[in-house]
C-alpha cells in the first residue's frame, strides 16, 4: 500500500495560467503558452477501416476506462460526421440554437432534472431522472418503452452489459434491471445514495457509495464481493484497467484498489474533493479534483506525471486519445493538453509537455466531455451542448436547451443524446 502525496509546481503551472488569463479576453479559442511561442498541431489518427463505427455508447464515458472515445460519427454537419468548413460552422454557431446545423430528432420529457448520461444499446437509449425513474426510450421514434421507478433520484448513469442495465439511486441501492423488459433482477442496498455510475468488468459491478465505500457486486447474483472504506462519500464513476480499480473520494484521495480482493494498492492525496471520474490509457490515470487541478498518474504506482492547474474545480472525467486529453473546469473553460510531461522547473512539478488550446466563453463545465473521431462534444451550466474541432478547439455547432447541460453526451449513428437540467433527454441530429 502506498500514500503518494500531490507536489505543486507553483512556478510553472501559476505562470500557464496566467498566460491563458490574459489570452481568454481575446476570442473563445485560443492556443496554449508553449516556451517556443508555437503551440503544435494536434493530429488525430483515423480509425482504422477495419474497426468499422462503434453502434453503441454501452456505459458511462463509454467503456470501463472512461476514455470517453468513440469510432462512431456524430450528426453529419458539412457532410463528415461533424467535420464541416470550420468558418461555415463558426458563423452558423454564432447564430444560436434557432439558426443550428443541427436539430432534436425527438426530446423526451422527465419529471426532474437529468444529470444522468444516456446509454446507447441496440437502439434503446437507457437514462436516469432524478424524478427516481430510469428510463428505455426507442432511439428512433423517441417512444418510452418502460421505466423503472426506484425510492430517489437516478443522477447515476446506466451500463448495459449481457442484456442487463445496471444503474445506482439516492435510495442508497443499486439495481440490476432486465433491458428488454425493465424487470428487476436484482437489488443491491448500501448506507449512502449512490450517485456513481457502476462500471461492469468481467462479471463484477463495481460502484461508488456516499457511505463512503467502493463496491464490488457480483452482476449475475446481487452478492457483495467487497467492499472498500474510504474517508468520505465516493460520488462519482470508478474505472476500471487492468485489474485495477480507480476512485475518487471527498476525503481528497484517489484511490487504486485491487480488483480481485478489494485490498488497496496505492492512494494519491490531492488539496480537495477527488468528484471528478478517472480515466485510464496506456498505463496512465488522468483525474481531476476541486483543487482546481487535472493530475496525470502512473497507474501502477500513484507517482505524479503530471499536473496541470487550472481557475476552478475540475469534476468532469477527461477524455482521452491518440495522447492527447481532454477536460473542462469550473474555470469556464475546456483544455486540451499532451499526455506526455514536460520537464519540471527546479523543485517543482512538470506540467504536460504541450499545451495546445484551450476554448472559453462557457459558465461552470461540469459535463465530461465526449469525443467522437474528431469532434469534442461538451456541455455547459448555460444549457448549452457545443461540438468543438478537437485540433482547435474551434466551435463546429452549438445547441441550447432550456437548461444545464451538466451530464456526457453519447454519440451512435450520426446523433447525440444528452439530457439536460430542463428534464427533457434530447436526441440531436444534422437538421
Amino acid at each position: 500500500m502506498r500514500d503518494v502525496r500531490s507536489r505543486r509546481g507553483f512556478l510553472q503551472t501559476a505562470a500557464v495560467v496566467g498566460a491563458v488569463g490574459l489570452a481568454g479576453c481575446a476570442s473563445d479559442s485560443q492556443e496554449g503558452p508553449n516556451p517556443d511561442d508555437e503551440t503544435p498541431d494536434i493530429s488525430l489518427e483515423e480509425p482504422d477501416e477495419d474497426e468499422g463505427e462503434a453502434d453503441a455508447w454501452p456505459t458511462f464515458q463509454f467503456d470501463a476506462e472512461n476514455t470517453g472515445y468513440t469510432t462512431a460519427s456524430g450528426p453529419d454537419v458539412g457532410g463528415s460526421g461533424g467535420n464541416g468548413d470550420e468558418d461555415e460552422d463558426e458563423d452558423e454557431a454564432e447564430d444560436g440554437a434557432a439558426d443550428s446545423p443541427v436539430g432534436a430528432r425527438w426530446e423526451f420529457e422527465t419529471d426532474g432534472p437529468v444529470y444522468s448520461s444516456p446509454a446507447v444499446v441496440d437502439g434503446v437509449v437507457y437514462v436516469g431522472s432524478n424524478d427516481g425513474s430510469l428510463y428505455a426510450i426507442d432511439a428512433d421514434s423517441g417512444d418510452r418503452e418502460w421505466a423503472f421507478t426506484t425510492g430517489d433520484q437516478v443522477s447515476s448513469s446506466p451500463a448495459v452489459v449481457d442484456g442487463v442495465v445496471y444503474v445506482g439511486s439516492t435510495d442508497g441501492s443499486v439495481y440490476a434491471i432486465e433491458a428488454d423488459s425493465g424487470d428487476r433482477e436484482w437489488t443491491f442496498e448500501t448506507e449512502g445514495g449512490v450517485a456513481s455510475s457502476p462500471a461492469v468488468v468481467d462479471g463484477v459491478v463495481y460502484v461508488g457509495s456516499n457511505d463512503g465505500s467502493v463496491y464490488a457486486i457480483d452482476a449475475d447474483s446481487g452478492d457483495r464481493e467487497w467492499a472498500f472504506e474510504t474517508g468520505g462519500s465516493v460520488q462519482r464513476a470508478p474505472a476500471v484497467a487492468d485489474g485495477t480499480v480507480y476512485a475518487g473520494s471527498t476525503d481528497n484521495h484517489l484511490y487504486a484498489i485491487e480488483a480481485d480482493s478489494g485490498d488497496q494498492e496505492w492512494a494519491f492525496e490531492t488539496d480537495d474533493w477527488v468528484q471528478s471520474r478517472p480515466t485510464v490509457v496506456d498505463g496512465v490515470v488522468y483525474v481531476g479534483s476541486n483543487d482546481d487541478s487535472c493530475y496525470a498518474l502512473e497507474a501502477d504506482s500513484g507517482d505524479l506525471r503530471w499536473e496541470f492547474l487550472t481557475e476552478g474545480s475540475v469534476t468532469g472525467s477527461p477524455a482521452v486519445v491518440d495522447d492527447v486529453v481532454f477536460f473542462g473546469s469550473y474555470d469556464t473553460r475546456v483544455y486540451a493538453v499532451s499526455a506526455a510531461p514536460g520537464d519540471a522547473p527546479e523543485g517543482g512539478t512538470p506540467s504536460p509537455e504541450t499545451f495546445y488550446w484551450y476554448h472559453t466563453g462557457f459558465f461552470e463545465v461540469r459535463s465530461s466531455p465526449a469525443l467522437a473521431r474528431d469532434t469534442l462534444y461538451v456541455g455547459n451550466e448555460d444549457g448549452t451542448l457545443s461540438a468543438l474541432a478537437a485540433e482547435t478547439g474551434d466551435v463546429r455547432w452549438e445547441f441550447t436547451a432550456e437548461n444545464w447541460v451538466a451530464g456526457s453526451p453519447a454519440v451512435v449513428d450520426g446523433v447525440v443524446y444528452v439530457g439536460s437540467g430542463d428534464g427533457s433527454v434530447y436526441a440531436l441530429e444534422d437538421d
